[in-house]
């Protein structure tokens, strides 16, 4: 098809989407009509930066999908995203209309400068026929002005005429969104629907979930309002203004990360009435897990970190809807493809992840922002390999695996160990010793960078492997020298224990590279990743283990999503019957302090800092609680063959079931063993 990229006229609203830091708001619409009946059409849509589509007046969806990219992204991408809607239709009109917001207003959008809209569409007919129709300057287009900032929305402000659209002779590349287009739920208030307005009082309203949603407004006559949205009662104050002439309907541009409203009247007409609603969004669910054991405090946190996957589950993995991060925090991304397992089972979300993640690693020579999170990228290609069997995904990222090995192999010091990276993020959301972990200097970081380099570097040797790759030989015998600098590097023999890193001095280059206090910390980190990824031989790792998840240790905690590591490492060293579920109830406290959506982490890493409450990172009893009470083995990738060892780990009993590809899985487990086993006839359970 030969779609036109269109925006309004130049000439008559020059101003409109010609400056970056100017915000706007632009409409498209036509009528197409045909002879005869429809049976359902096809639109692939892209924008610059963000639409919201509707056809004959029935909200269909927003977009396009997130295309990646990382803090370091400067100028365009290689890549831009296309979104593909199939909407049934009947009789022989379609009226198409889309909104465009522009520029960028969160992280996960990426604006090229460039403002406009662009579609291609297909009516398919009852009788078979088809015809294509396409964005050009037949469309009309103009400014919706009552838009006049990100957050505000004034009724009384007109918008510019009808216009013939302007074909902006864009001739961008688009590729097809990897992820599918997301669903919407209209979430009400829990207590009541409606509100009889009044000046000056401010309405609280409740939500039974914290969700990622856009807020929804109907008024039945004028009236200006002040929104805050808050996650809890402490956390939030994101503020959105709407002003109604008259009575009206109002639908946000902006997700937010919402549990409770609060609407402030600043004025109105008498009686008038308000219902506000949530139009939640989310990655679509095909099949959705459960977990029913005889502790409710261990199902309550499977449940809430499941809820709260689920809100950052958009047209990419977030860190939070809060937060709305780039595809730059790859370590929450890889615990929510472990959570994905037992929680919805569709791997597809991740493997657009994986592969948005490659193209960028292949587009900036292997650098990403932050730099430990760029070698767990290998573990969450492995993982997602595992789970489908999808050699083609290999196949794909085998540039953006040379590109990144290569590049931490030019970080190699004269001891063997990567010892000149960049920086060293990111270790955990904690301060020590005064210094941010997210960020650490060297004798705080290294370590913990050289160990998941040693992960990254045994997995790449594995799928190499898999795939018969040369370049694996070398991988290989890559990994086996390391093992020996790293622990000659790193471990303390008088102590017993892994120290942080190096304190040979190292300039300050930066925030996110201190100078290097010549220190020696030892840290909990370390010395969880160093046992469960083979560093340390299995008796001293097993030793380590015990006392890393020993709370009374006297070393400084660990938050929610290091956790992750130290379950991990239990599971790895068969701990989990003895301390799995001793350790997985850890969560119960906070679960029940806010059962809406889970905290960010249990220990303020600054003074006067909010946790979030929609941060799946901290989510991986998701992955474990089911995987200890199962022992669910993947025997071959794709669920081709599979074996369970269950075991109950102190409970009374379990009931367990978990999408896959074919279908659900339902175990149910007694004190006796297992009591009922459902799989689908296309998955082989190993007896």
């Amino acid at each position: 098809m030969n779609a036109r990229w269109i925006w309004v006229s130049p000439e008559i609203y020059p101003e409109i989407g010609k400056d970056k830091e100017k915000y706007c708001v632009a409409s498209f619409k036509k009528t197409f009509e045909f002879d005869v009946v429809l049976k359902y059409i096809e639109l692939r849509v892209s924008a610059d930066t963000h639409y919201r589509l509707f056809v004959n007046d029935e909200f269909i969806n927003i977009g396009p999908a997130a295309p990646g990219g990382d803090f370091l992204t400067k100028g365009d991408l290689d890549w831009y995203y296309i979104d593909t809607h199939r909407i049934k239709a009947n009789g022989r009109v379609i009226n198409v209309y889309a909104e465009v917001q522009f520029p960028d207003q969160v992280l996960t959008e990426f604006s090229y400068g460039r403002a406009g809209f662009y579609l291609e569409g297909k009516a398919v007919f009852e009788d078979g026929r088809n015809e294509e129709f396409i964005s050009d300057g037949t469309w009309l287009a103009r400014p919706e002005k009552a838009y006049y900032s990100p957050s505000s929305y004034d009724e009384s402000i007109e918008s510019g005429r009808w216009h013939p659209a302007y074909e902006t002779g864009d001739n961008r590349v688009l590729s097809d969104s990897p992820a599918e287009p997301l669903v919407f739920e209209t979430i009400y208030p829990i207590e009541q629907r409606s509100f009889v307005l009044s000046a000056g009082k401010t309405q609280k309203v409740d939500f039974d979930m914290i969700y990622a949603a856009y807020i929804g407004l109907t008024a039945s006559g004028a009236c200006e309002l002040e929104i805050m949205l808050k996650e809890t009662r402490e956390v939030g104050n994101r503020v959105e203004k709407v002003k109604f002439t008259s009575a009206g309907r109002f639908r946000s541009f902006r997700m937010h990360s919402v549990g409770e409203m609060h609407i402030k009247v600043i004025s109105c007409e008498k009686d008038s009435v308000i219902e506000p609603v949530l139009y939640f969004s989310h990655y679509p669910i095909k099949a959705v897990g459960s977990l029913k054991t005889s502790d409710e405090g261990i199902n309550s946190v499977y449940e809430l970190c499941r809820h709260t996957l689920n809100i950052c589950r958009q047209s990419i993995h977030l860190d939070s809807p809060m937060h709305q991060e780039l595809l730059a925090c790859t370590g929450d991304y890889y615990i929510e493809t472990l959570m994905t397992v037992f929680t919805y089972g569709d791997m597809s979300l991740s493997r657009a992840d994986v592969i948005r993640t490659a193209n960028w690693l292949v587009q900036n020579k292997g650098r990403m922002f932050h730099t430990t999170y760029s070698l767990i990228w290998v573990q969450m290609l492995k993982l997602v390999y595992r789970m489908t069997g999808d050699k083609e995904l290999l196949a794909y990222c085998r540039p953006a695996l040379n590109a990144l090995l290569d590049l931490f192999y030019s970080y190699y010091g004269k001891n063997g160990i990567i010892d000149t990276p960049p920086d060293y993020m990111f270790v955990d959301w904690m301060v020590v010793d005064g210094y941010s972990m997210h960020h650490p200097p060297k004798y705080l970081g290294q370590t913990v960078l050289n160990a998941f380099y040693y992960k990254a570097i045994g997995d790449a040797g594995e799928i190499a492997l898999i795939m018969d790759w040369e370049e694996g030989a070398f991988w290989r015998r890559r990994a086996e020298a390391f093992k020996d600098a790293f622990n000659e590097a790193f471990y303390d023999e008088s102590k017993g224990l892994y120290f942080d890193g190096l304190s040979d001095f190292e300039p300050d280059m930066g925030k996110y590279s201190p100078e290097n206090p010549n220190r020696r910390a030892y840290t909990r980190y370390p010395n969880i990743l160093a046992p469960l990824y083979g560093l340390s031989d299995e008796k001293n790792g097993e030793r380590l283990i015990r006392l890393m998840a020993d709370d009374d240790y006297p070393m400084q905690p660990i938050q929610p999503y290091f956790m992750n590591y130290l379950m991990e490492a239990v599971m790895k060293f068969g701990l989990y019957k003895e301390l799995g579920m001793d350790l997985m109830r850890k969560w119960v406290e906070s679960v029940n302090k806010c059962p809406k959506g889970l905290q960010e982490g249990w220990y303020k890493p600054e003074e006067g800092y909010s946790f979030d409450h929609s941060h799946a990172w901290g989510g991986c009893p998701a992955y474990f609680i089911p995987q200890m009470i199962t022992g669910l083995k993947m025997e071959e990738p794709g669920y081709k063959k599979i074996s369970f060892s269950p075991d109950l780990c102190g409970l009374e009993f379990a009931d367990v079931s978990f999408p896959t590809p074919y279908g659900m899985i339902e175990i149910s487990i007694g004190k006796e063993g297992i009591t009922k086993l459902n799989v689908p006839d296309e998955i082989e359970v190993v007896r």
